[in-house]
């Protein structure tokens, strides 16, 4: 089946380039008039390639027992992309990947799934698009796989394949879809994770531009799970870290002024978001009545979050920036129910909440914990002229909500004593550098390093590691 996968996705990438190499290119308007005009029509091609170099220390904070995960390796990305016009009203995207390293690295900011890959290939978008509803310009239904990403990347940041429609105008901005996960879509690792498998989700999010830069949003997305993957972990004896998704409803209100808009020349500027995650999951856990010890259980879940953040312009060119946020998960529970907040499992926590044209992870680039039974702290200052170069400088604490519950992150595994809520501190520093994107010279490439280092607190007890780092430079060029 392996195989048969490989094969098919090789083949899928090799025929799209062969088409792109006859000649393609994007047709030029004869007449304003669209009866005048040829489809279909390739309107937009390019290649982004990256190679990054990426340096992290153990993962397990010294605290393992089959040795340490220290890594350094490089790794080299390419992602081609196609965008046709195939009437006046339908659009097409397709956009693959193709991504080797010297070893296994940490992908999570890319993909969803298994985040460690030492190379695969893969089909990332493949969409259609029609705007024929109605005279608006900015409404649209789409379906296939797409990124489906909002601001802050704390609900959605993932590629996923779906049917949904769009309306957006300068006021307002809404979509409303449903959609699910079949497969990752790549050679390496087809497969989806058990806790990611047979999951139906409606998703639904509006933004409101009530005043000039000021913006209101309501965000709802539901969960519904339909798969035995609880039934058949008892069955083999196993546990998960985390429930099986039964029945969950995700709301949250936002409000914020121009807060992810990188261009912005506002001397203040704030983001609020309050969130709630009610339902069911199930659990897996021991059971001495069971006949090999462990059974499947439904559990009540009721969490809450909150996440506050405001920033001042000290100056305009450059740009000055400071700013602190403040970030907060429920965690706990009473046996038979979970009073921890959770995540969508579709997030990637990273967005330009510093005011930079940088991505930059929401909780910290050495640590990079899921939303949900923490604390967050967090002053940063930002310097850059917008356009061509940034420098980012964050500073973060953490603490858990429940010191005997557990965060969940991507790279560093769980070690609690349960003595301390203490979890620790984290320092980063993202720096950006962005050639000429309309240049076709060699030299106009981007460069941009992401480095932080993560200091484990309390919680971990006394024989943690003192710090753990993760730098990665990326140097990546769009053709």
């Amino acid at each position: 089946m392996q195989l048969i996968t490989n094969y098919r996705l090789t083949r899928l990438a090799l025929s799209v380039s062969c088409l792109a190499s006859l000649g393609v290119t994007p047709a030029v308007a004869q007449s304003t008039d669209e009866a005048n005009q040829s489809y279909p029509r390739l309107v937009e091609q390019n290649i982004k390639s990256k190679l990054s170099f990426i340096s992290e220390g153990d993962r397990r904070l010294g605290l393992g027992s089959n040795g340490e995960t220290k890594s350094n390796e490089a790794g080299l990305d390419i992602k081609p992309e196609w965008v046709w016009q195939l009437s006046p009203h339908w659009r097409s995207k397709l956009r693959l990947q193709a991504f080797g390293a010297t070893g296994q690295v940490d992908v999570s900011d890319e993909i969803g799934g298994t985040t460690t890959t030492d190379g695969f290939l893969a089909l990332r978008e493949a969409w259609l698009d029609y705007n024929g509803l109605s005279d608006y310009p900015g409404e649209s239904i789409r379906f296939g796989r797409e990124r489906l990403k909002e601001n802050s990347g704390m609900w959605w940041d993932d590629d996923i394949t779906l049917t949904r429609w769009i309306f957006n105008t300068s006021l307002l901005d809404t979509t409303v879809g449903v959609a699910q996960k079949f497969a990752e879509l790549r050679t390496d690792n087809n497969e989806l994770q058990d806790e990611e498998q047979d999951i139906a989700r409606f998703f639904a999010h509006t933004r409101w531009q009530w005043r000039k830069g000021h913006y209101l949003g309501f965000l709802v997305t539901h969960g519904q799970g339909y798969g035995d993957q609880a039934e058949e972990y008892a069955l083999r004896g196993q546990t998960l870290d985390e429930g099986f998704t039964d029945s969950l409803t995700w709301t949250a209100l936002q409000a914020d002024r121009s807060y992810f808009d990188w261009h912005s020349h506002d001397t203040f500027q704030y983001f609020a978001s309050v969130a709630a995650v009610n339902g069911t999951d199930t659990v897996v856990g021991t059971d001495p009545s069971a006949p090999n010890g462990f059974s499947d259980r439904e559990r009540d879940v009721s969490g809450w979050a909150a996440d506050l953040g405001a920033r001042a312009q000290l100056l305009d060119t450059p740009r000055w920036v400071v700013g602190a946020h403040g970030a907060v998960a429920s965690g706990g529970g009473e046996p038979g129910e979970s009073d921890a907040f959770q995540q969508t499992s579709l997030e990637s926590n990273r967005s330009r909440f510093t005011g930079t044209r940088s991505q930059v992870p929401r909780f910290g680039e050495a640590i990079q914990p899921e939303w949900s039974n923490i604390r967050v702290l967090n002053f940063y200052t930002a310097l850059s002229d917008r356009d061509t170069w940034d420098a980012n400088l964050l500073y973060h604490r953490y603490w858990l909500s429940d010191e005997n519950g557990a965060v969940r992150s991507d790279l560093v595994e769980p070690g609690f004593t349960g003595s301390s809520d203490d979890l620790g501190q984290s320092v980063d520093l993202v720096l950006g550098y962005y050639g000429d994107s309309a240049s076709t010279s060699w030299a106009a490439f981007d460069v941009r390093l992401r480095g932080g280092v993560f200091m484990p607190g309390d919680a971990y007890g006394e024989d943690a590691d003192d710090a753990r780092h993760r730098v990665v430079v990326d140097v990546s060029k769009r053709f």
